[in-house]
C-alpha cells in the first residue's frame, strides 16, 4: 500500500483521536476566523453605502435651494450616486452576513465535536461509548459535507497562528 509521502495515517486509537482532535481545532479556528473576515466586509461595504448615500441626498437638497449646479458637480453627484447603489446591489448580492452566521455556525458545531474527542482523549467514561468512535467520523463527515468552503489562505494562515500559539507556549 502506498502513501503521500508527508502523510502518515494514525498507528493507534490515540494517534487516531490526536488528529481528530487537531483537525477539528484548525476547522473550528478557520470557520471563526473567515465569520470575523466576512462580518468585516459587511461593515465596510455598509458604512461605503451609508456615507455615500448621505452624501447624495444632502447634494440632493443643497442643489434645490441654491442656485444649479455646475454641470461638472451635477456629474460628480450621479457618479457618487451610481457608486452608493451599485455598492448597495454589491451587499446584498455578496451576502456577507449571512455567509459569515453560516461560518460562525458551523465553527461552534466544530468547537463542540473538539470538545467530545478532548473528552474521549481524557478517558471520560461517558464520551466513550461502544460505537464513539463511528459516531464521531459520521458527526465529522456531516459537518465537513454541510460547512461553507473556508479558502486555503485562510485555512493555512489558521494553521501558522495555531502552531506560532503552540510555540509560545499558548494553546487556544
Amino acid at each position: 500500500m502506498t502513501t503521500l509521502p508527508d502523510y502518515e495515517p494514525p498507528a493507534n486509537e490515540n494517534a487516531l483521536l490526536l488528529k481528530w482532535i487537531r483537525r477539528a481545532r484548525e476547522s473550528q479556528m478557520s470557520h471563526y476566523d473567515m465569520a470575523d473576515r466576512l462580518s468585516a466586509r459587511e461593515r465596510r461595504i455598509g458604512w461605503l453605502v451609508t456615507v455615500l448615500s448621505a452624501f447624495v441626498g444632502t447634494a440632493v437638497f443643497a442643489s434645490l435651494s441654491t442656485p444649479p449646479l455646475s454641470i461638472g458637480m451635477r456629474i460628480f453627484v450621479g457618479l457618487v450616486s451610481v457608486t452608493a447603489a451599485v455598492s448597495a446591489v454589491l451587499q446584498t448580492f455578496l451576502r456577507y452576513a449571512g455567509r459569515a452566521e453560516k461560518h460562525r455556525a458551523a465553527g461552534a458545531r466544530y468547537g463542540a465535536v473538539r470538545r467530545r474527542l478532548e473528552a474521549v482523549f481524557a478517558g471520560d467514561a461517558d464520551a466513550r461509548d461502544a460505537h464513539y468512535l463511528a459516531s464521531i467520523r459520521i458527526e465529522l463527515d456531516r459537518l465537513a459535507e454541510d460547512s461553507p468552503n473556508v479558502p486555503p489562505r485562510v485555512f493555512y494562515r489558521t494553521q501558522r497562528a495555531l502552531l506560532a500559539d503552540k510555540a509560545r507556549g499558548r494553546d487556544a
